[in-house]
């Protein structure tokens, strides 16, 4: 019998000395009863249950223990002082006999339930082994259904490499059957440099155990059937069969993994392009404030290399106060989630590497990867947009001032054309009266020549703006003398001092200084600065007008004891429709316009003109500077005084014009002056008058109904007969590109309205003269 387990022998020992002293137990309870008789009644069950459960040595030994104690226990004492007699030694004999008997059963007993326990135990054993069995072939088809359905391809080799194993996926991805590849060396699945290399992996793998992908993976790259290359990962394992050693490779192709791979990257680089070659600065922070990216853009803008900020606080980018806030803002930010530019953006101010600072625009975004903040800011450094904007808003505010000032131009040249017409009207009322007497006349027709000359005055000021502002005024440059200037322009403003009760003092020097340049223009400039210099006197004073030689350049200075010019004013005092202040009375008069034709006309003549001033009621002093001929102290003027000298005879004079009061006091003018004059008021009426009257000169408006006065030169110059007869242009289009037009047309002269019967006579006879000398 096989030794019994050591819990098993505790247990059954603990069963017979639980049986023994339940017999004693019994037989103690009913020992008044039987007194010292039969002393082992209760112990054959005892044995018995020993017997059934226990092996024969515990049941034999059970049964001496409890023969001994039951003896000692419910036996008299006489009995066991004295020796035994027959009687007791029978008893114990029957006892000894019965419980052998009793523990030989208990054991036979033992033997066949043990016996029949196998039986079943082998039949059970046979059936769980059929049971395994049919699991076992279970689990192998579902295993090599696996293996066949997943798609990873699976290759077995032996330690050889010589494949054993193929599953379908391997199949599909190398393109071989099963039976093309079993039994061949896995190296017709590799390209090169694997294939050269694989024996001699294998044989250094088995000679030294050391492992080079065996437990671990990695890409490789796979040859198909047909010769193409893909890439691949792969993953080998070794176990063991009996004594050889096998290698498991899983493979999975991963072509389309690499494509995405390479499309990835291709989309990182142009990403990353994009951000390195966008204008501008991107810049990634964490939660702490360290600069996690810097692009080039940003590298540009601040100074520093990417890898001088990288995992530095941003701060350092940041002038006061955004430097000493940003810690408390970030922090606020991440407890309350409360942004502040986050989302949005703001102007700030950024900070270089040399301390610098510059205006930017900072929009700042949030973003997290794998459960950490990051912010994104896009910088771009509005440094010239600032200066636009600041260029911009000035400009406003000179638009706005110019706007102002020209409302007030508006005022004042409303103004300034009421008033000479208002001595007009009344001096033509006094005339057509009638009755009045030859002085009343006579004051009648002066007043009315003054106030006409004021408005031509006006009005050629606006037109010499005009043609000067947009470059369209020709100057005819000519080897002038400045002396002549001087003289010219005190004979045209003298009226003007007089009448303000100025005294003019002219300065010239001892020898001609000439300059090469327009005499009138000239003149034109000197002679508003004597102007204005007897207009803003408000009190009678001396006027000083002064040429001097100083080098290389002739000043013309013109100096007044008058209002003067406040300090404010001085700088903008050449701009247009700037003006001291004034009144309603506007005792002043003029539009503001007449500095700055004086330096537009010097500037033409790559002059200078300058201002200066001691205050309100210092008077001032203009100050014109030119550059003078080499030969400027040659004796002598070539200017003389226009008109001195004209020249005489009467003309035949055609006088075309639609309006007919302008046409036939035109005609009345030069009727007086001794021409044979006769008038047409449209262009055919004037082509078929030409015919029969025959003009030496024929002076033209342009203006015409239906045929205007361009077609009617064309016209006229078409014939033979009027091919060089002189014709001069008399109309209200005074602008540069008319006077071109004119001149493309056939037209000698171009006369603007309303012109001065002096100056249309001396043109007259000299234009005679020309086509005669013709």
């Amino acid at each position: 019998m096989p030794p019994a387990p050591a819990g098993s022998l505790h247990k059954e020992i603990g069963l017979a000395v639980a049986a023994i002293a339940v017999a004693l137990a019994a037989r103690a309870l009913v020992d008044p009863a039987l007194g010292r008789e039969h002393p082992y009644v209760f112990l054959y069950g005892a044995l018995a249950v020993t017997g059934l459960f226990a092996r024969w040595q515990i049941g034999a030994a059970s049964g001496l223990a409890g023969f001994l104690l039951s003896y000692y226990l419910f036996a008299s004492v006489e009995a066991r002082l004295a020796p035994p007699g027959t009687r007791e030694s029978i008893g114990a004999l029957a006892f000894g006999v019965s419980a052998a008997l009793i523990v030989a059963m208990g054991a036979l007993f033992q033997r066949a339930r043990r016996e029949s326990s196998s039986s079943r135990l082998l039949d059970a054993s046979e059936v769980r082994a059929d049971t395994v069995l049919a699991d076992l072939r279970e689990a192998e088809e579902r295993m090599r259904s696996v293996v066949d359905h997943v798609i990873d391809g699976i290759i077995t080799i032996d330690e050889a490499g010589t494949i054993t194993t193929l599953n379908r996926a391997a199949e599909r991805i190398f393109g071989y059957s099963v039976r093309e590849v079993i039994g061949q060396n896995v190296k017709m699945l590799m390209p090169e440099p694997y294939r050269a290399e694989h024996d001699g992996y294998i044989r250094n793998y088995r000679r030294t155990g050391r492992a080079k992908i065996i437990g671990v993976g990695r890409e490789v790259v796979g040859r198909r059937k047909g010769g193409g290359d893909f890439a691949m990962e792969l993953a080998i394992s070794e176990f063991r069969l009996g004594e050889r050693r096998y290698f498991t490779g899983i493979v999975r192709d991963i072509t389309e993994r690499k494509q995405a791979e390479e499309e990835i990257r291709r989309a990182e680089e142009r990403i990353r392009s994009v951000v390195d070659h966008v204008l501008d600065g991107i810049i990634t922070i964490d939660e702490r404030g360290n600069i996690e990216s810097f692009n080039k853009a940003a590298e540009r803008l601040f100074g520093y290399s990417s890898a001088q900020v990288m995992g530095r606080n941003v701060k350092m980018l940041m002038p006061q106060p955004y430097h000493g806030e940003h810690d408390a803002y970030v922090a606020n930010y991440l407890e309350t989630g409360r942004p502040k530019i986050i989302g949005s953006g703001r102007e700030v101010v950024g900070q270089r590497r040399d301390g610098s600072t510059f205006p930017m625009e900072l929009a700042v975004s949030e973003f997290s990867i794998g459960g950490r903040r990051y912010f994104t800011g896009i910088v771009r450094d509005i440094t010239e947009r600032k200066r636009l904007e600041d260029q911009l808003r000035q400009r406003l505010q000179d638009l706005a001032e110019a706007d102002r000032q020209k409302n007030d131009f508006l005022a004042m040249l409303g103004h300034e054309l009421r008033n000479p017409l208002a001595p007009m009207s009344n001096a033509l009322y006094l005339l057509r009266r009638g009755r009045s007497d030859a002085s009343t006349v006579e004051q009648a027709q002066a007043m009315i020549e003054r106030q006409l000359q004021q408005l031509v005055r006006l009005v050629d000021d606006l037109l010499d703006l005009s043609r000067i502002v947009q470059g369209k005024i020709d100057l005819r440059r000519e080897r002038v003398s400045l002396a002549d200037a001087v003289r010219r322009a005190a004979e045209t403003s003298q009226p003007t001092i007089d009448a303000n009760g100025h005294e003019l003092d002219v300065l010239l020097p001892e020898r001609n200084v000439y300059v090469m340049g327009d005499l009138i223009r000239l003149a034109q400039a000197i002679s508003n600065l004597l102007n204005n210099a007897a207009k803003y006197s408000t009190r009678p004073g001396r006027i000083e007008l002064r040429l001097e030689h100083e080098g290389t350049h002739a000043a013309i200075a013109v100096r007044d004891e008058g209002a003067g010019i406040p300090p404010e004013l001085l700088p903008r005092v050449f701009e247009l429709f700037v003006q001291g202040e004034h009144t309603l009375a506007r005792s002043q008069g003029g539009l503001g316009i007449g500095l700055t034709l004086v330096r537009r006309v010097i500037e033409m003549h790559h002059g200078t003109v300058s201002a200066s001033s001691g205050g309100r009621g210092q008077g001032s002093e203009f100050v014109i500077r030119l550059p003078v001929l080499p030969d400027s102290q040659g004796p002598g003027s070539r200017a003389g005084s226009p008109g001195d000298e004209r020249l005489r005879g009467p003309r035949r004079v055609l006088v075309v014009d639609d309006n007919v009061d302008a046409a036939n006091s035109i005609a009345k003018i030069l009727s007086m002056l001794g021409h044979t004059v006769q008038c047409a008021y449209d262009g055919p009426t004037a082509l078929s008058v030409a015919h029969d009257f025959g003009p030496e000169v024929i002076v033209l408006d342009i203006g015409l109904p239906g045929m205007d006065g361009y077609e009617v030169a064309r016209r006229l110059r078409a014939t033979g007969k009027f091919r060089k007869t002189p014709l001069i242009a008399l109309t209200g289009y005074g602008q540069h590109d008319d006077r071109a037009q004119a001149e493309g047309a056939g037209f000698d002269r171009h006369l603007t309205k309303p012109v001065n019967p002096d100056v249309l006579h001396e043109v007259l006879v000299s234009s005679g003269a020309a086509e005669q000398g013709a």
